[in-house]
């Protein structure tokens, strides 16, 4: 067994490695001691959490081992991108300025690319200034236009349909002509479904890194593909799921939808961090038929890894204000000869808050689940809690460390673990409301497959899965450093602090900015109480649009014996200043005071630069 430890990850990935950027040159003198002057109020600095946080730049987990995760590392200054609207994304995505895309644009795809995400994507994004709706899709097809979501739902009532089938066989031409509209609901269904698909479809190829810059990086309406392409990494990003225009009942109050935030099909060596994910705000959808009502879910899995996927890690991921989140091995459980030597997951310091299920669902896999925050409720309403972890067939979980916080009626450890023909699970050190809970856990797992015993088994035999006794005896341990979390209490908080997206600072994903702002300097002045010099800088926002924060202003060169004592930070061992932590409007500007220790009262000169984003 690979033990458990403490040590930090190592190596940092060079395609987060930021290149070089230009600036202005900038001079402030002074003749001596002018008097006292009182200084400006301090900047405003990084959130503690950002600045506390210490997020490897490595793949950890199951991504880091096999042939490594590296995603877009090395892409040359031509293949790397920054993005702001559906078009540059695709664009990118095809790595469209690379030299070889113009001969070859297969082998333009695979190579090693970094695309950075500024503001908001939305897959919906016409170029037009408008954003695709259902009548958008309809006017596109004949086909997809004779989609009508109220006919389905008038075609799914038995009474209705039988008295529509009785006027039909008496002839009546409306009903006929009803019943022929209700016909041609499933093929105008998937019409209309792939042309959905075609618009909010990001397709990620292999050997490409996805960053957030900043705190407002996000992709809403639209969904990543991943499928059979290796070597991927998506970090620091906000994710609404799309909402599917055509969601199907199962007749017994569950609904069926396509797409998910990011889909993974046949995906190896990938790694997801500090990525938040939700349904964002949709609306309430209620519906009653045949005496069942049901919350209309026209949303899927979060992130769904499925058909022989492996090497992949989750981490530092909130999840929330959803159902079915993240299904592993999602072929089904007939699907062994192709799954089973594969879907090596982890997932580890995860948030999940306020979801219904599959936190994760797993069929076939290795998948370890360590130093993970949950956070539900049994009565939650339209999220209400109904298991966390999915023990699928042949699945061979290891839960460690997990601190799972629940409410309501019933919160026990049943709630936590749910068999779905799976027999192998094996928990240490987790918590259930901050008490420990492993025995609990596993007599949970226990008990549930005891009582599915006979339908398990049953559906071994038609699947051809193997089931057993339930057992904590996996046949695998981690091959990959890790540390656990050593209590309830330091689980939640460190995830609290520290998940989700625009959360930590990561090195690389920011934006220089410097050619879009004027500057303007104030004269030094030295304060005779404190020995500081101070002075100031007031930046214009000239690019034309308004930019999101945080804003950096980074002095480099400054000379010998000159400390900038307000400084935020040092990157590239030069002192920078958070400022604009909201952004700054188109136009506006800001003032930045600077405190400087210079002892050899001499000229202060140095070289200013702009980013958006987090150093």
């Amino acid at each position: 067994m690979k033990r458990p430890c403490r040590t930090a990850f190592g190596i940092a990935v060079a395609a987060l490695v930021m290149q070089g950027c230009g600036g202005e040159a900038g001079v402030d003198s002074a003749a001596g001691p002018a008097g006292n002057v009182t200084m400006a109020a301090a900047v405003q600095s990084q959130d503690a959490s950002a600045r506390a946080a210490a997020a490897p730049n490595a793949a950890s987990g199951w991504a880091s081992q096999g042939d490594g995760t590296t995603g877009g590392a090395g892409a040359p200054a031509s293949n790397i991108y920054v993005v702001r609207n559906w078009a540059e994304l695709n664009a990118a995505l095809a790595n469209a300025n690379s030299p070889t895309y113009a001969g070859n644009p297969a082998a333009a795809r695979r190579e090693p690319k970094i695309i950075r995400v500024v503001g908001t994507i939305y897959g919906t994004d016409l170029g037009n200034g408008k954003l695709a709706d259902e009548a958008y899709y309809k006017s596109l097809n004949a086909t997809a236009a004779r989609w009508d979501f109220n006919l389905y739902l008038q075609s799914l009532d038995t009474a209705f349909m039988a008295d529509l089938n009785a006027l039909v066989a008496q002839g009546d031409p409306a009903a006929i002509a009803l019943r022929a509209r209700i016909s041609a609901l499933s093929s105008a269904r998937s019409t209309l479904r792939n042309l959905q698909k075609a618009q909010i479809q990001f397709i990620v190829p292999s050997n490409t890194t996805i960053v957030g810059v900043g705190r407002d990086a996000r992709v809403v309406d639209g969904y990543f593909s991943i499928n059979a392409t290796p070597n991927i990494i998506i970090r620091n990003l906000e994710l609404q799921a799309p909402q599917d225009l055509t969601p199907s009942w199962d007749g017994k109050g569950a609904w069926d939808s396509r797409y998910k935030a990011i889909s993974v099909v046949t995906g190896k060596q990938l790694w997801i961090d500090h990525c938040t994910l939700s349904d964002g705000e949709p609306a309430e959808e209620t519906v009653t038929i045949n005496g069942v009502t049901s919350h209309v879910n026209r949303f899927d899995g979060l992130i769904d890894i499925e058909d022989s996927s492996d090497y992949v890690t989750l981490s530092y991921n909130v999840f929330k204000n959803h159902d079915k989140t993240n299904m592993v091995g999602g072929s089904g459980d007939g699907n062994g000869a192709k799954e089973r030597n594969f879907n090596r997951i982890t997932f580890h310091n995860n948030v999940w808050d306020n979801i219904t299920q599959r936190a994760p669902r797993a069929r076939f896999g290795r998948i370890h689940v360590y130093n993970n925050y949950y956070r539900g409720a049994t009565d939650a309403g339209r999220y209400r809690l109904g298991y966390y972890i999915g023990m699928g067939a042949e699945s061979k979980i290891l839960s460690e460390s997990n601190a799972f916080e629940i409410a309501g009626p019933g919160a026990n450890a049943a709630k936590v673990v749910s068999n779905l023909n799976g027999y192998q699970f094996k928990d240490v050190g987790s918590w259930i409301n901050g008490v420990p809970a492993s025995a609990e856990l596993e007599a949970a797992a226990k008990a549930a497959l005891d009582k599915n015993w006979t339908s398990v088994v049953a559906a071994a035999a038609n699947s051809g899965f193997t089931v057993g006794p339930y057992t904590n005896e996996l046949g695998w341990t981690p091959t990959y450093d890790y540390r656990p979390g050593k209590s309830f209490q330091e689980v939640k908080m460190h995830n609290l602090a520290t998940a989700g997206a625009g959360r930590v600072a990561i090195d690389g994903a920011t934006l220089d900015v410097t050619a879009g702002f004027s500057l303007r300097r104030s004269g030094l002045a030295w304060n005779r109480i404190t020995g500081k010099y101070g002075a100031s800088i007031t930046l214009t926002n000239n690019s034309g649009a308004p930019l999101g924060g945080p804003l950096q202003l980074v002095l480099a060169r400054l000379p010998d014996g000159v400390a900038l004592d307000n400084a935020s930070g040092l990157h590239d061992g030069a002192p920078y200043i958070t400022f604009g932590a909201g952004g700054l409007a188109a136009g506006a500007s800001v003032t930045v005071p600077l405190v400087y220790s210079n002892p050899g009262k001499v000229a202060i000169s140095y070289t200013n630069s702009v980013h958006v984003g987090l150093f």
